[in-house]
């Protein structure tokens, strides 16, 4: 017997107040910043890879690590409150890095940044050293969030 299989609910995420779609660049790319994928009791945020950029696409910061690392969290802190999400959802980070001998800076900047945020723990982490997409972007982030969709009787659903 074939099994069948519904479709998920999942829809794009924006964020337009700081950065624009990747479809509306100059040179346009063919993914959403995110995409939001509702579980009945559960939603799961995937955000795509986001670096320093405005909302018109433009690099913000060029050949400034330390700014570019503050801008990408920034950029990442909008997408989570698009969907009503906060730091303290996202369970998972995999970050980019065009350079590893900046590793050292981007883990203060990071530890600073998840400490002003009370996360503890911090979320579980990858970092990489990668070739991105633009010569003058030196960090990139991607993100996993879990939210709970409700409570009723006073039990979290998404256990």
């Amino acid at each position: 017997m074939a099994r069948t299989y519904n479709s998920l609910n999942k829809r794009a995420m924006h964020a337009p107040q700081v950065l624009n779609e990747p479809i509306y660049y100059a040179k346009p790319a063919s993914f959403p910043r995110g995409i939001r994928v509702d579980l009945g009791s559960c939603v799961l945020l995937f955000i795509s890879g986001t670096a320093s950029v405005d909302n018109k696409g433009n690099t913000v910061h060029p050949e400034d690590f330390l700014a570019q690392a503050k801008r990408t969290f920034k950029n990442l802190t909008a997408l989570l409150q698009s969907e009503k999400a906060t730091w303290h959802d996202v369970v998972k980070t995999t970050c980019y890095l065009k350079d590893m001998r900046n590793y050292e800076i981007f883990n203060k900047v990071r530890n600073q940044f998840y400490k002003q945020q009370g996360l503890n723990p911090f979320p579980a982490s990858s970092c990489i050293e990668a070739h991105l997409c633009r010569s003058d972007l030196l960090v990139e982030i991607e993100a996993l969030a879990i939210l709970r969709v409700q409570k009723k009787n006073g039990k979290n659903l998404c256990t």
